[in-house]
């Protein structure tokens, strides 16, 4: 797993931010198990989540948080959906997909090796959040590590559902925002490269262990002919039979190489590609609250327009004048004509209530641009967080990538040359 550390410390060690729960406890997902209740008829998996404390127990003053507790996936996602939902400026790790993807189509997703991996994805998306210096602090994360009995109940009472804003799934060109804000519009490109450059390793990385497989697959085949060859020779068939051997051996070998690559580059990889799906969606809801505003300045012009219109109005009933006329003969001119005008006391009652109107409209565009500010200063900061953790994360998987790749040409290598040396002897 990459390093999750925001820093180096004496000595070359990472430590965190401030806050970060990972600057005291240990938190891994040790185990899973497939159970079957008498509630729930399908069997499901659960993991067990150990949180222990560096220094053997909590600091002085301090609850003891350790704990070992199992969890369903579900829960997993209710925890995500609620740091989403809670903390909409942050980009919240991601989780390992639900099912096997389209490779693996058909895979049981109680594989073992299916569950080994999201077992390592969920317990990934533990240590990110638990490295962040604000989700690590949430209340219901804390629980989640080490609340065994009503965390579930717990967590739906804060009625998070409610914070969900559902105009992201419709978010169209109806509601598109008049001064986009640059920022924002560079974090959407750099998700839009992040995922794109993400699905293009993925792919290359796809067809090369595709490749490579096949190549040392046919060693097999190798293998297998000179084992025949060794046994229609005498003096050359104990040769025969090591290089055979030698051959199995190099065939056989590639099946570890290639999940350890799997493991250690194109998973850590895959959590990338859905990192630039929640960058997206933080720039989307930077949009929505941007469109609040804009939609909030806008009444507030509105109702502004209207009693300008309506104290033209008074002061020249008031004065006994022809009011300004507007460009266009509106329904209410148009009722004015027939009727006649409002009186002065009436239009005094209506400038009144839109007085009321304005001020509460005026309030309304300050509290929109403190939660776009906000929003703005939070979300930026994340981002810039997530930017260093990702290059950090990067060059470790690249890093990774290259020595299994060493690795699979040293077996090549040392075959081929064992290979050598039998064939001198022969």
């Amino acid at each position: 797993m990459a390093d999750l550390g925001e820093g180096e410390g004496g000595e070359g060690l990472h430590y965190f931010p401030e806050g970060s729960l990972l600057n005291t406890m240990i938190i891994s997902i040790t185990d899973s198990e497939k159970r079957t209740s008498d509630y729930i008829k399908d069997p499901y998996t659960v993991y067990l989540i150990e949180t222990k404390y560096i220094d053997g127990g909590p600091p002085a003053g301090e609850l003891d948080m350790s704990c070992n507790l199992w969890r369903r996936y579900s829960e997993f996602e209710l925890l995500r959906n609620y740091l989403v939902a809670t903390y909409p400026e942050i980009i919240v790790p991601p989780l390992p997909e639900k099912r096997a993807g389209v490779i693996k189509v058909a895979t049981d997703r109680f594989d073992p090796d299916f569950i080994e991996k999201r077992r390592i994805g969920l317990e990934n998306f533990l240590l990110r959040a638990a490295a962040h210096p604000k989700l690590a602090q949430d209340e219901m994360f804390l629980g989640f590590l080490n609340q065994e009995e009503g965390w579930k109940e717990s967590i739906n009472a804060t009625q998070f559902q409610s914070k969900v804003d559902s105009r992201l799934k419709s978010f169209s060109a109806a509601m598109n925002v008049k001064k986009p804000d640059r920022q924002f519009e560079d974090m959407k490109h750099y998700a839009e490269i992040l995922g794109s450059n993400i699905a293009a390793l993925l792919k290359v990385r796809q067809r090369m262990s595709e490749k490579i497989f096949s190549i040392h697959k046919q060693h097999a085949g190798y293998g297998k002919m000179f084992s025949e060859w060794s046994i229609m020779e005498n003096e050359m068939g104990d040769g025969l039979q090591k290089a055979g051997h030698y051959m199995d051996g190099l065939s056989s070998s590639v099946d570890n190489v290639v999940e350890d690559d799997e493991t250690s580059f194109a998973d850590p990889l895959k959590e990338y590609l859905f990192y630039a799906d929640v960058i997206r969606t933080v720039a989307k809801k930077q949009w929505l609250r941007q469109y609040d505003l804009e939609k909030a300045e806008d009444a507030l012009a509105a109702k502004s327009s209207q009693r300008e219109t309506l104290d033209s109005q008074k002061k020249a009933i008031d004065t006994d004048t022809t009011p300004p006329k507007s460009g266009s003969l509106s329904f209410k001119g148009f009722s004015s004509m027939i009727f006649g005008s409002d009186s002065s006391d009436a239009l005094e009652s209506k400038i009144a209530l839109l007085d009321e109107q304005i001020e509460e409209a005026e309030k309304n565009v300050e509290t929109r641009k403190e939660e776009l500010a906000s929003f703005v200063e939070e979300s930026s900061q994340d981002f810039e967080r997530f930017k260093r953790q990702e290059v950090k994360d990067v060059k470790a998987i690249l890093s990774a990538h290259v020595r299994t790749q060493i690795k699979l040409c040293k077996l090549g290598l040392s075959t081929w040359e064992n290979m050598r040396e039998t064939a001198h002897k022969l």
